[in-house]
């Protein structure tokens, strides 16, 4: 499979990600995100400006993700995981993360309310890839670069 390949499967099968950061005391902080879009090259996230991913992610720019695919069994699944840096993008692909994810409009009713959200993409990172659908399982690895 090629990065793109790979990303898409990030984006449209799995989505949801355990997200790690660093806390301001160096202490490691998770949480789950959504993988929004991709374009081939690199995956894009947002998150609201006033929440702690936001401030974490604009004081160190580096971000480690890992998501599965859904599955009955544990044989039934592949993962992603992609570590890296990551760059603010502002507003910019924010309405074509809004497209993508109609979800979103549910959370963000508003224009106002949407002015909080900020986009973020992986800038270069490190990918790798698990399938335990296939024994042996078949593991790869891949780079991002924006």
């Amino acid at each position: 499979m090629q990065t793109s390949d790979y990303l898409t499967l990030l984006v449209d099968d799995i989505h949801s990600v355990v997200a790690a950061t660093v806390d301001p005391q160096g202490n490691p902080a998770t949480r789950v995100i959504d993988m929004m879009y991709e374009d081939g090259k690199t995956v894009y996230f947002l998150t609201a400006n006033s929440k702690s991913f936001y401030k974490q992610l604009q004081e160190k720019p580096f971000i480690s993700i890992t998501g599965l695919t859904q599955g009955k069994s544990s044989m039934e699944r592949k993962m992603i995981s992609l570590t890296g840096t990551i760059r603010h993008l502002g507003k910019e692909k924010l309405d074509v993360l809004l497209k993508k994810n109609p979800y979103l409009y549910d959370i963000y009713p508003t224009e106002e309310s949407r002015k909080v959200l900020e986009v973020f993409a992986f800038s270069q990172a490190r990918g790798e890839f698990y399938d335990l659908t296939v024994l042996p399982p078949h593991t790869d690895s891949f780079h991002v670069f924006l």
